[in-house]
């Protein structure tokens, strides 16, 4: 059996009279002028009004959130500012000692990061939390895709009626 492509005879090579390539010659090229080069951009503003409206509806989600933990008891109160407010808050009683540096030898009486600035009588409710966390997650997700689909004059609309339920 003998290879057939052994067996060809090699075509002769001929030379090209004619223009074989529609190039133009090295002498004939311009070089580009960066200098006024002008770079056309794809207009952004939609998907910058996307990007702010997605933004936006975190900010809005994250401080629902935050109200609620707040409600159910599950976020402490801001530190006190100053000396003064640290004083008339112990005073008060509104602060709670961790169970874990109540009887803590290593602690010492500068130390006020021990001391946890909330309502003795303010009740930890995780479970109160996620029922609640829910539904404004699922608002969340409902206007995020709002936000996504349809126009950007809809997509505020849409957190302006996310922030009014939130809030109830």
């Amino acid at each position: 059996m003998s290879n057939c492509l052994a067996d060809c005879a090699t075509a002769p090579a001929t030379p090209c009279t004619k223009d074989p390539w529609p190039c133009k010659s090295k002498k004939e090229e311009i070089p580009m002028n960066y200098a006024s080069a002008t770079v056309v951009s794809a207009d952004t503003t939609e998907k910058d009004q996307r990007r702010y409206l997605i933004n936006e509806l975190y900010d809005s989600y994250q401080n629902a959130k935050l109200a609620l933990k707040r409600k159910f008891g599950l976020t402490d109160d801001e530190a006190p500012a100053n000396i003064v407010d640290a004083v008339k808050r112990i005073q008060d009683g509104l602060f709670v000692i961790p169970e874990k540096y109540k009887n803590n030898k290593d602690s010492s009486y500068a130390s006020m990061s021990y001391l946890r600035w909330r309502d003795p009588k303010a009740v930890e409710d995780k479970i109160g939390f996620e029922a609640a966390k829910a539904p404004l997650k699922a608002a969340y997700t409902k206007t995020e895709r709002e936000i996504k689909i349809f126009s950007p004059e809809k997509g505020l609309q849409s957190i302006i009626d996310f922030e009014a339920a939130a809030a109830k």
